[in-house]
């Protein structure tokens, strides 16, 4: 991808000194982050169209990066009813932040429309496509509803978090990745926890977001850990990023796996494995957390493993599809595309896919692809 500073470079080329420098001062400088910022990304030129696999796939200016702050502010100034017609543009981000690795300013277009979204939801303007999460959430403390197995309590120094999607879909990842940590020396143990809220967060029920967060700390806080460890990068960023801009503050230090075994990485030993596979960076690992190179680094500590790497890697992966709660809810065929859509480009390097989440993995899964966690590569590697 070109750099971000490009595009303007190119604009004012023509400017002469005395108009061109404080039109560059004023662009770039100041604090960016507020509803006054939705007018500065809706009259940007839409260059972060090109990073953005909502605009990529669905090809419609609408739910181009700009098209949802040019909406999103129509709305604030009444120009636009808050009605779901006019909402759907807002619901088609992935939150994947690729739009910020191209834009001058570093917005995050999730960010700037989620006021509109936490007043559509204060107004009860709500998608029926939410309803039974938001309920789930609201009565379980779980995306999926009431969970089928309750832990025992346990005690250790490194508490595994496994989230809404590996505790109901991969169960089996739970078991090796406190394998993998053991062989770590670690005493790691699981325990009841709940949805970190960000599935409410993103759909704009900030109240439900907080109202889970609260619980999610006290139960992390009062579990004796001293470090958290979580396979989900959604939910290490919930913790790490969005709990503080609340005020909830989670006391061990929180850590991807990813993290939590590039520290440890000389102490796994004998690490073999004889196949080839590609990767695929989670957005909210890469971009979020801004840990682009940890996957690469990891699997290529691993003896006999041909790795491939795919076109878009690093902070300009390319979102799985499912990524930001709502898309796959809302329109999932639009979720399957882009699913499918990155699914080509990583299957011309590899027919095994390795990634580094669980909602990642579902996507991939769900579109018929060979992908394992890479929890999952480190247990065979332990194993073999």
């Amino acid at each position: 991808m070109p750099g971000k500073w490009d595009w303007l470079r190119d604009e004012i080329k023509g400017i002469e000194l005395l108009r061109s420098a404080p039109l560059i001062f004023r662009f770039i400088s100041g604090k960016f982050k507020g509803p006054d910022d939705l007018i500065k990304c809706a009259l940007c030129p839409n260059m972060c169209r090109h990073a953005c696999p909502i605009s990529i796939v669905d090809g419609k200016e609408t739910t181009s990066p700009t098209g949802k702050t040019r909406t999103a502010f129509f709305i604030r100034e009444g120009k636009l009813e808050l009605n779901l017609e006019n909402l759907e543009p807002l619901y088609m981000c992935l939150s994947c932040n690729a739009c910020s690795e191209w834009c001058p300013f570093n917005f995050s277009v999730a960010d700037l429309i989620r006021p509109i979204k936490e007043e559509a939801i204060q107004k009860g303007v709500v998608f029926n496509e939410f309803k039974d999460v938001l309920e789930n959430l609201e009565r379980y403390g779980y995306v999926y509803g009431k969970p089928q197995s309750q832990e025992e309590a346990k005690s250790g120094n490194i508490l595994y978090l496994r989230g809404c999607t590996i505790r109901e879909k991969y169960p089996e990842l739970e078991k090796k990745a406190i394998k993998v940590l053991n062989s770590l020396g670690e005493d790691a143990f699981i325990i009841n926890e709940k949805c970190c809220g960000i599935p409410a967060y993103n759909i704009g029920n900030i109240e439900l977001f907080k109202k889970l967060a609260r619980e999610q700390a006290e139960i992390i806080n009062s579990s004796g850990a001293e470090v958290v460890v979580t396979s989900c990068p959604s939910c290490a960023y919930a913790y790490r990023v969005i709990y503080p801009e609340y005020g909830i503050k989670i006391k061990p230090k929180v850590l991807h796996i990813t993290e939590f075994v590039k520290e440890k990485l000389n102490e796994l030993k004998n690490l073999k494995l004889k196949d080839t596979i590609t990767f695929h960076e989670p957005c909210k690992l890469a971009i979020g957390l801004n840990k682009p190179e940890i996957l690469e680094e990891i699997l290529s500590k691993i003896e006999g493993l041909e790795i491939k790497a795919p076109r878009r890697k690093r902070k300009e992966t390319f979102c799985c599809g499912y990524g930001g709660s709502t898309v796959s809810r809302l329109r999932s065929e639009l979720a399957d595309e882009i699913a499918r859509e990155r699914l080509k480009e990583l299957q011309e390097e590899a027919e095994l896919i390795v990634t580094a989440c669980p909602t990642c993995k579902l996507a991939f899964n769900s579109n018929d692809g060979k992908v394992l966690d890479i929890v999952e590569l480190l247990y065979e590697a332990l194993e073999g």
